[in-house]
């Protein structure tokens, strides 16, 4: 058979979506490639116990790069891990990947784009890239980057969307990122193709089940309206925007769930004390067996993205909540691919960063007849949630 190469940061058995995402691509075509795999260690999730229905097949080879590990919320340990795995990643590539095989790699770690656009033109291999993020652009809403006019910033665009432009296969997340990565790349080549393939939901381990048998009925969080927020509490979420409008909510039938750990996740917990909020809870990190009943303890989910975000990421969880059987409620860039899908499909509300005083008064009007509202809409999701088993089919 054929090699096919996958290099990524994360893998099996790492749970994030990343990885989730590729172990399921890697799975899938090990029947008709000989998939072999270059990773790094597991950072995030370390344990082998997950879920029936995420394992990795017998016949994918894997090979994980040891050494530099570092805390995954600093920025600067951050950095130093992506430089030092991309630089593993791409000498053990240039020692063992034949001429004109296919290679297929994710934007984490970014350097790694930058090094397989130059063993694509030594080895000449043929190149495919998933974009889950664009850098540098995402630089800047992460505030990692103050400004698009640094001299550091025009740079990095400079030598990263010539990277991008060498890959023979782009596929991005969603109409707004392609909208974005057609721009990067279209003064320097016409021969990549870009394809849109959206994310998919595990609708086989996550489904529709009642609040009332995730929460017990002593639990504070029964008696409200829940809206959560599940996944990484990371830089480009905009959270503690978010926390800002929630200070100023007059409405006590509801509350605001944040499940998950991530880099500002300490800076949310200091305002939220600061602030004396008691409608906002926490709760830490969460397995991916443990996903069914953590989705389901909302009544509405949040989605968001910070200012600046259109094209630069289209996040994952959106078909996992959308398999459970929630209604959305995204904060972030007008047209953007959630945006899109939530107007399309009726399947929530979208709000844009400006209209504060809207979103205030959504949630201040927010009732058991919003409630009896979101029963239509979780009607909705059932239909997209076939939708989206077809797709892991693909």
């Amino acid at each position: 058979m054929e090699n096919l190469w996958i290099a990524t940061e994360l893998f099996y058995p790492e749970e994030t979506s990343t990885s989730f995402i590729l172990t399921k691509i890697a799975n899938r075509l090990s029947d008709k490639y000989s998939i072999k795999v270059v990773c790094g260690e597991a950072v995030y999730d370390k344990s082998k116990n997950q879920s029936d229905y995420f394992t990795l097949n017998s016949n994918v080879f894997v090979h994980r790069i040891k050494g530099f590990t570092g805390d995954k919320n600093s920025l600067i340990s951050r950095t130093l891990r992506f430089i030092f795995l991309s630089f593993s990643i791409f000498f053990y590539l240039l020692k063992n990947v034949k001429k004109g095989e296919k290679v297929f790699i994710v934007t984490n770690p970014a350097p790694l784009i930058l090094l397989v656009s130059i063993l694509k033109a030594i080895k000449k291999i043929e190149l495919i890239i998933l974009v889950h993020d664009v850098f540098p652009e995402n630089t800047i809403p992460a505030g990692i980057i103050k400004s698009q006019e640094s001299f550091i910033y025009k740079i990095l665009k400079i030598i990263f969307d010539r990277a991008y432009s060498k890959a023979d296969k782009l596929i991005v997340l969603g109409r707004d990122m392609q909208k974005v990565i057609e721009n990067k790349i279209k003064k320097l080549t016409k021969n990549s193709k870009i394809f849109i393939i959206e994310n998919w939901g595990d609708s086989i381990g996550i489904y529709p089940v009642s609040k009332a048998k995730v929460f017990e009925e002593t639990s504070s969080l029964s008696k409200k309206i829940v809206f959560q927020y599940a996944g990484n509490i990371g830089r480009v979420q905009g959270l503690l925007e978010l926390l800002e409008v929630i200070k100023d909510i007059s409405n006590n039938n509801l509350a605001f769930y944040f499940v998950g750990e991530g880099a500002v996740k300490n800076a949310m917990l200091e305002y939220v004390k600061a602030n004396d909020l008691k409608n906002v809870y926490f709760d830490g990190v969460y397995s991916r067996k443990d996903q069914l009943f953590v989705l389901n303890s909302a009544d509405v989910a949040f989605v968001s993205l910070a200012e600046g975000m259109f094209g630069l990421g289209v996040p994952s969880k959106t078909y996992n909540i959308l398999a459970s059987g929630k209604p959305i409620l995204y904060i972030g860039e007008e047209n953007s691919e959630i945006d899109l899908l939530i107007k399309e499909k009726n399947i929530g509300y979208s709000f844009r960063h400006n209209e504060r005083n809207k979103l205030i008064d959504f949630f201040n009007q927010f009732n058991e007849e919003s409630v009896l509202d979101l029963e239509q809409k979780r009607k909705m999701q059932d239909v997209l949630r076939k939708r989206i088993f077809l797709k892991e089919l693909f």
